[in-house]
């Protein structure tokens, strides 16, 4: 990573982070050009849906659609539509002078054998989507024999990454995003992924909520950048050691902190940011409400007292045992303590 400002930031997201308010403090900044869930749809919803058939099923009747009109509905919404999208959002940035912020929870990135490969259930197979690379990216600024250096145009393919791209993203783009992870602890991310995907019928023990209780997609993205970087020897820079990582429970605390931190590692000036907002909710559905609604109806940063001081494991799980029962307690501790070796080990590279 050099000490050049950034353009084209991937924010690695994981759903329960605060990762809805780190974009809403990115959006006010006036070089910031936000994409939020160019593969969301594509992954939960879509022809090329990566879910289980009951999950996606779930998902129609909470929104009061029955499976024909559903499927209608997202019919042209795949992986390739999505990273076109993108990939314009990145070329209209630079041409802007902007920087691109490009939000994805990066399960939602990864196809099913690779889900299924790293969780401890059983969950349905799945084609893997195809997708070509069209290179939008540079296709403005430089056409297809421009200038555009070696890891924007794929000359660096012909080498091995020192580990696989885990990711359905093109082997060419993948290394010219800077990437940002964001986490937070699993007692607190997971219980609320819980209560808002029981909006469309999602309980503890389904095997599509298993990709959602577990940080180890952020911990293969994480480990494929490190060794890019350290390989190209990019891994640090004056501005400090990518990838980034941040902490959603720091940012909730100290939050002119961490973004001054972050603002600093990507060259952009923090003065940028606002620290209160006007509202923009829009009412959808349910299932979109239970995710976003608080975030959209937010002025301004929204302090709790929950992530001051570290859970304790057993005082959470009486609390979810009244929430719920004592067996989704269980499973829910069950989760946390399998996802603690990944997020103690992203949480010791944050910011």
């Amino acid at each position: 990573m050099s000490d050049e400002p950034c353009t084209r930031i991937f924010l690695f997201s994981h759903l329960r982070t605060r990762s809805n308010l780190f974009m809403r403090l990115l959006e006010t900044h006036p070089k910031v050009m936000l994409r939020l869930y160019p593969f969301k749809d594509a992954f939960m919803n879509g022809p090329e849906c990566q879910n289980a058939f009951a999950t996606k099923q779930g998902r129609a009747t909470a929104i009061g659609k029955s499976m024909e009109e559903f499927e209608e509905a997202f019919a042209s919404t795949t992986f390739q539509a999505g990273l076109d999208a993108m990939e314009k959002t990145i070329a209209q940035a630079e041409a802007e002078g902007k920087v691109a912020v490009i939000k994805e929870h990066t399960c939602f990135l990864l196809d099913s054998n690779t889900l299924n490969s790293n969780v401890r259930c059983s969950r349905e197979e799945k084609p893997r989507p195809v997708i070509v690379d069209h290179q939008i990216d540079i296709r403005g600024r430089h056409g297809l024999n421009g200038h555009a250096n070696g890891f924007l145009k794929g000359e660096h393919t012909h080498r091995p990454f020192p580990k696989p791209n885990p990711t359905l993203l093109p082997d060419r783009i993948l290394p010219t995003l800077q990437p940002v992870l964001i986490i937070r602890h699993p007692s607190y991310t997971f219980p609320s992924a819980l209560r808002a995907s029981s909006s469309y019928g999602a309980n503890v023990y389904d095997p599509d909520f298993a990709i959602i209780a577990s940080f180890r997609w952020q911990r293969l993205v994480f480990d494929y950048y490190r060794d890019l970087y350290d390989r190209e020897r990019k891994s640090s820079c004056k501005r400090g050691r990518w990838p980034i990582v941040v902490d959603g429970d720091k940012l909730m605390v100290d939050t002119r902190d961490q973004m001054t931190k972050f603002c600093e590692m990507v060259g952009l000036e923090e003065s940028g940011i606002q620290y209160s907002w006007d509202p923009h909710y829009v009412q959808r559905n349910a299932v979109w409400d239970a995710f976003t609604k608080v975030a959209e109806e937010s002025t301004g940063v929204i302090k709790t007292s929950e992530c001051i001081h570290p859970p304790d494991l057993a005082e959470s799980r009486k609390k979810w045992a009244s929430e719920w029962n004592g067996d989704v307690a269980q499973k829910l501790a069950e989760l946390v303590e399998l996802a603690m070796d990944d997020y103690n080990f992203l949480l010791c590279h944050s910011i």
